[in-house]
């Protein structure tokens, strides 16, 4: 394989709605698809919606060289549809995996829906960890973080980066892309000690069975 072959990456953008994939992309690569990253050939495709309702999907997610999955608000809504998209993708796969938060730019609250009763709320960054109270149900609880609080409800692996991106910033898109391409070796990783541990956890082994219990 050539050098130029070996560098050309496909970036798969997942999303509940094509056009935020779609303006993820135009942020990094303007009018095209494509873009060199360090030294990687870049190129970017989108897939949004219900995966149960695309055939295709499946296909269109082996072939990538590394995944983002795209999501602003994290009301129950939402999130549903997240997970959905999340648990669509091979158990067993080894190709990359990033979640990236798209807020727009000074941007100090989020989305978020009430853990009791399901009523959407705006939550501020700067009351994260304080106690709060629903105005429907009048339930008081521990506010989260957005990027906590998404973590949690997907049940992310620590090897999952989650990582918030700034809606019409390309270097900001640009900067989570070259993140996520440090991770894309089309394999396994080899450490001194062996296997990568953090990617050996991931995976599904057969146990060892002390030879004396044979």
């Amino acid at each position: 394989m050539s050098a130029a072959a070996s560098n050309q990456v496909t970036i798969l953008a997942l999303s509940v709605h094509e056009e935020m994939g779609e303006n993820f992309v135009k942020d990094i690569c303007g009018s095209g698809n494509s873009k060199a990253i360090g030294d990687h050939n870049v190129s970017f495709d989108v897939l949004a919606g219900d995966p149960r309702l695309n055939a295709a999907w499946d296909d269109t997610v082996k072939n990538a060289h590394g995944v983002v999955i795209l999501t602003r608000f994290l009301d129950v809504i939402t999130l549903d549809k997240i997970k959905a998209i999340y648990r669509r993708l091979p158990s067993e796969s080894d190709v990359p995996l990033a979640v990236l938060v798209i807020r727009e730019n000074d941007e100090s609250d989020f989305k978020m829906s009430c853990p009791v009763c399901g009523q959407k709320l705006w939550v501020r960054d700067n009351d994260t960890g304080k106690r709060g109270r629903c105005p429907n149900c009048k339930k008081a609880f521990t506010l989260p973080d957005q990027v906590s609080h998404l973590r949690a409800q997907l049940a992310l692996p620590d090897s999952v980066d989650v990582v918030r991106v700034i809606g019409g910033n390309g270097e900001s898109a640009e900067a989570a892309v070259q993140k996520l391409l440090k991770h894309v070796q089309g394999g396994l990783v080899e450490s001194e000690g062996g296997m990568d541990q953090d990617v050996l956890k991931q995976s599904t082994i057969r146990v060892q069975i002390n030879p004396d219990e044979v």
